[in-house]
């Protein structure tokens, strides 16, 4: 019985030595990737060295609607490039990375993205779960989700949001 409680003791001790809220997240397009810190309570999500708001494109290589989307945020990050940061994460069947590479070079996304397969998988939970594809949420420079889109929208519809936000 006293293995078992010291076992216990040393379990909750390591335990609280990491912060699952913390990740690291390796791009396909920048060498250093980025960090995020994560705050249930608040639901705000933090972007290491970012003081603006950004983009979460969730969307996958074989999704036309998704490839259609492409644009108008290549679009949105060369024209706000200074003042929103678009991100995307992109699923997909394969979690080779020379395959993912690959189909994000066919697609021509310009801004950063993201492939890891947990990393996806962690924004995914961040924002409740993403159930189609492409979906595109509008966070504030604090962190909180301000608007969802599910679907192909126009560059306006999210410009929009985005001048509210600035």
């Amino acid at each position: 019985m006293k293995k078992f409680a010291f076992l216990v003791v040393v379990g909750l001790i390591f335990a609280g030595c990491f912060d699952l809220s913390k990740q690291h997240h390796m791009a396909l397009n920048d060498e250093n990737g980025i960090d995020t810190n994560y705050d249930a309570s608040k639901k705000e999500l933090k972007i290491a060295g970012l003081n603006e708001p950004f983009l979460l494109f969730f969307y996958s290589t074989d999704c036309v609607a998704c490839m259609a989307q492409i644009p108008a945020l290549n679009n949105i990050a060369k024209e706000y490039k200074d003042k929103i940061k678009v991100i995307g994460l992109m699923g997909g069947r394969s979690d080779d990375l020379n395959t993912q590479l690959s189909e994000f070079k066919k697609k021509g996304a310009d801004f950063l993205t993201i492939a890891n397969r947990k990393s996806v998988d962690y924004f995914s939970d961040v924002v409740g779960g993403v159930y189609g594809t492409p979906t595109t949420y509008v966070f504030s420079k604090n962190g909180e989700i301000k608007k969802r889109f599910l679907g192909l929208v126009p560059q306006s519809v999210i410009e929009n949001e985005i001048k509210i936000l600035l």
